[in-house]
């Protein structure tokens, strides 16, 4: 596209995102120990970045990317720790006798994924963990995720979004997918704090409140964003891409 001189290619913002999270209906996953070990520390999500993005993406804890409103980098708190992660997994009864073993599952429908799938895998090796990874057609990926529920750990993309509240119905447990199957009240109650907020500090405040407590409690996580392009004519004005749609409100062309 950008040897095409007849092009404008325009990237968009970083709103989208690749998610690693747990199925807690699953018992090994209702320790926070095990989701903190598994998520937090043991996984490289710059290497991630860098060998399933080509170096395009950029490592994210937070559901929430960081070209949405309000996102909060948790790298600090959460860095790849290998040793760490070892010593969690002890703590919850894992180790060389007993081994945690569960199944990644993907689909195909963005390349990125069964490669991300499969790095997680060997990262989790190092840790004494053993994965299976299980790619599957997106339809029956997706049947399995809303439907069945049957999943252990899933890698997929996500859409963007511009703020937290567009994706509060991925998490409460009232409504929506509740897409890790959780069930902690308090992530209902700071959902409702953001509801009802009254001024954009209140607004602002709930929402960090909200992606604090869901990062650090690894419940409903991403391991990197998910980058894109897209592209128009030049002589296609006003086209310029914020989200992962135009608004084409803004767009004309000239007489």
């Amino acid at each position: 596209l950008t040897k095409d001189p007849a092009l404008q290619v325009i990237p968009g913002r970083d709103m989208q995102r690749i998610q690693c999270y747990f199925n807690l209906r699953k018992p090994a996953f209702q320790d926070v120990r095990v989701r903190q070990a598994l998520l937090g520390y043991g996984i490289d999500r710059q290497a991630i970045a860098k060998t399933a993005l080509l170096g395009l993406a950029q490592p994210l804890w937070s559901f929430v990317a960081p070209g949405s409103k309000g996102h909060i980098d948790f790298g600090d708190q959460f860095p790849y720790n290998p040793e760490k992660a070892k010593e969690l997994l002890r703590e919850a009864g894992y180790d060389a006798k007993n081994p945690l073993r569960f199944t990644i599952m993907t689909h195909g429908a963005e390349a990125a994924l069964p490669a991300a799938a499969t790095i997680l895998k060997a990262q989790y090796a190092e840790l004494g963990v053993e994965v299976t990874v299980e790619i599957l057609d997106r339809p029956i990926f997706l049947w399995r995720l809303t439907r069945a529920r049957d999943w252990d750990q899933l890698v997929n993309f996500s859409g963007g979004a511009f703020d937290i509240y567009a994706l509060t119905r991925l998490i409460d447990t009232r409504a929506g997918n509740n897409s890790p199957n959780h069930q902690d009240k308090h992530v209902d109650a700071l959902i409702d704090r953001l509801r009802e907020a009254t001024s954009e500090e209140a607004y602002l405040q709930a929402g960090h409140d909200l992606q604090r407590y869901v990062t650090e409690n690894m419940l409903y996580q991403s391991v990197t964003t998910l980058p894109f392009t897209q592209a128009a004519r030049k002589f296609v004005k006003g086209y310029g891409s914020f989200y992962a749609y135009n608004r084409f409100e803004s767009t004309w062309l000239d007489k």
